[in-house]
């Protein structure tokens, strides 16, 4: 059967590469060791393969076509993506093992617990891989990843009950493998931030701001706006800057980028194995409190899911304004 040796989960945000020199230097220093640090914890585990709990940042799927809840099954899947390889700063891309047979028997698992999982086949991966992958350093040279991707910004969203019960059903899918196959979990992103993604309840519908009309449009249509705007992701990139400049969501609003308040509510609930309260969370209030990029928490429910609501533990809580982000990186003690 599968053994599952480690459980990590960290923030995404791709100004962490993209621009890291915006913010402080302690600060960034602080995430340097910390992303290094859980690293660190995946090469001494030795996984044969990891179930990374991610959302696509449309790189894959679209208004249009997005399913609540993907897995992707091939021998590769690539990235960054193109539309992120100057952002991210980047020269080339990576392909990372997929193991097949193990995400063919992850879907299957899945359908017999009782979700209904949409299956695809290669993928490319943006910030939600690349960025933790790059920082970290894992020295794991035949590792396979199988990316679960979850919905979280295109409501409506799954309910974050169902979110710790898919990483439940994801433990019974690791722990049924055949063979002494090593399984670390791994989840992206979060927590409170409000990127620069159209977002009705943020910046209205239509928006009035040209560049989130423009990342509607992007959002609902795909890459076919890549061709007429190449460059729309070094525009994210500087629309992130001056919004961290200003501390503002959607500019000229007055929400600001970080609620670390509630970053820490939710790292002392998560941290805690309180199973409770992150299953009783609601749309309405991550959506208020963390931002429609907080909804990333879903992912961060489904690792806490898989992990047996088990207690975690905090390497560092950052909040980075510069990188518009509450940076979080977290460890299970495993076995649990």
């Amino acid at each position: 059967m599968g053994k599952i040796v480690a459980a990590v989960g960290l923030s995404h945000a791709p100004g962490a590469i993209g621009f890291p020199e915006t913010a402080k230097p302690d600060a960034r220093e602080r995430t340097e060791k910390a992303t290094l640090e859980l690293g660190k914890t995946l090469t001494e585990a030795k996984p044969d393969v990891i179930f990374a709990f991610l959302d696509d940042h449309f790189e894959n799927f679209y208004r249009n076509h997005m399913p609540t809840i993907a897995v992707s099954i091939a021998d590769h899947h690539v990235g960054p993506a193109d539309q992120w390889m100057e952002p991210l700063h980047i020269k080339e891309k990576t392909y990372f093992p997929g193991n097949p047979q193990v995400a063919e028997h992850l879907i299957k698992s899945l359908v017999e617990q009782g979700f209904d999982v949409s299956r695809t086949g290669s993928i490319e991966y943006g910030n939600n891989l690349l960025m933790p992958w790059v920082l970290m350093k894992a020295d794991l040279p035949n590792v396979s990843i199988v990316p679960i991707f979850l919905n979280v910004f295109t409501p409506p969203l799954m309910k974050y009950s169902r979110a710790y019960a898919l990483g439940e059903a994801c433990r019974v899918a690791a722990e049924s493998l055949p063979g002494d196959t090593r399984v670390a979990f791994m989840c992206t992103g979060g927590l409170s931030h409000w990127p620069p993604y159209w977002n009705p309840y943020q910046a209205g519908d239509p928006p009035e701001d040209d560049f989130l009309k423009l990342m509607k449009e992007y959002q609902t249509v795909g890459k076919e706006v890549l061709k007429r705007v190449p460059d729309l992701f070094v525009q994210f990139d500087e629309y992130e800057i001056i919004m961290a400049e200003k501390n503002e969501y959607p500019l000229n609003s007055k929400h600001p980028l970080v609620n670390a308040e509630w970053d820490q509510k939710f790292m002392d609930h998560f941290c805690g194995g309180d199973s409770k309260w992150l299953k009783e969370l609601t749309y309405e209030e991550v959506e208020e409190e963390a931002g429609h990029g907080g909804h990333e928490v879903l992912n961060w429910v489904a690792l806490s899911g898989a992990m047996g609501g088990s207690k975690a533990d905090l390497v560092l809580y950052e909040p980075v304004i510069e990188w518009i982000c509450g940076m979080t990186y977290v460890q299970f003690p495993v076995p649990a």
